[in-house]
């Protein structure tokens, strides 16, 4: 058997007493609010929340309001009082009482729950060319956020029958997850169609890690300045061989072979 609230079991022990005292006639007893009409009571069933209906007796287009007051039976600003006639809910004017209406009450309750729920860190992708292309690499790990969500569960008769989120708060923002992928670089225009292998070959011996002495980095022999000059952070060798290829084409549009006195040749 399911279990009722105290507020509902309450409401019920109230019901079934008045129920239960006009369950013994289908006439109203002399005095009462519907003898005091000209015409002859009507009998109605009453049903109130999960328990069998009972026939009662009432003045005829008496509000379903009355009739429950008449009997006892409290009501609140949360409930459902229907009017159930041929089968089929009637509303407005309607709902004044009729032989062989059905009177039935649904008890509502709202009860308010607050919780709180972990937001989803997420990623975020950045595309870079300083990796070889398709390799990915975490360079900050995620945390997850806190959210607060104030939600009104509606019961009707103790059984839930609505679940309602009437508010969220973030108290703890998220942080995502950052990624670098790698990715080939952009063509420049105007650099198609020449052997940058030759070149880094000449320049480096195709070592995208060669370092000179005298100041000089990486696969095209960049200084730090030129390097600076077209985009480049950090130093030319902590970059992709293909990043390093891109910054040369950059280079070689502005200045074309020039940066390149011995080498360029091969371009």
């Amino acid at each position: 058997m399911r279990a009722t609230t105290p507020a509902l079991s309450a409401r019920l022990r109230g019901a079934a007493a008045g129920t239960a005292a006009a369950a013994l006639a289908l006439t109203l007893v002399p005095g009462s609010a519907a003898a005091q009409q000209d015409a002859d009571p009507v009998a109605v069933r009453l049903k109130v929340a999960d328990q069998p209906a009972v026939e009662v007796a009432s003045a005829p287009r008496a509000w379903p309001g009355r009739l429950l007051e008449a009997h006892g039976v409290p009501v609140d600003r949360n409930d459902l009082v229907d009017v159930v006639r041929d089968g089929r809910e009637v509303s407005g004017p309607r709902k004044r009482l009729r032989q062989g209406d059905v009177v039935r009450l649904t008890d509502v309750v709202k009860e308010r729950k607050t919780k709180r729920e972990r937001v989803r860190a997420g990623t975020v992708e950045v595309h870079t060319t300083k990796l070889a292309p398709g390799r990915r690499k975490v360079v900050r790990q995620g945390r997850p956020g806190v959210r607060r969500v104030v939600a009104v569960r509606t019961l009707h008769n103790g059984e839930p029958v609505r679940y309602r989120v009437v508010k969220r708060t973030v108290v703890k923002d998220p942080r995502p997850r950052r990624v670098l992928v790698g990715r080939e670089p952009y063509a420049v225009p105007g650099t198609a169609g020449l052997d940058w292998g030759a070149l880094a070959n000449c320049e480096s011996g195709g070592n995208p890690r060669a370092v000179n002495p005298a100041g000089y980095y990486g696969l095209y022999q960049f200084d730090l300045g030129t390097w600076r000059s077209v985009g480049g952070t950090g130093v030319p060798t902590a970059a992709s061989a293909g990043e390093q290829t891109y910054r040369a084409k950059l280079l070689y549009k502005q200045r074309g072979r020039s940066p390149w006195p011995t080498c360029g040749r091969l371009l």
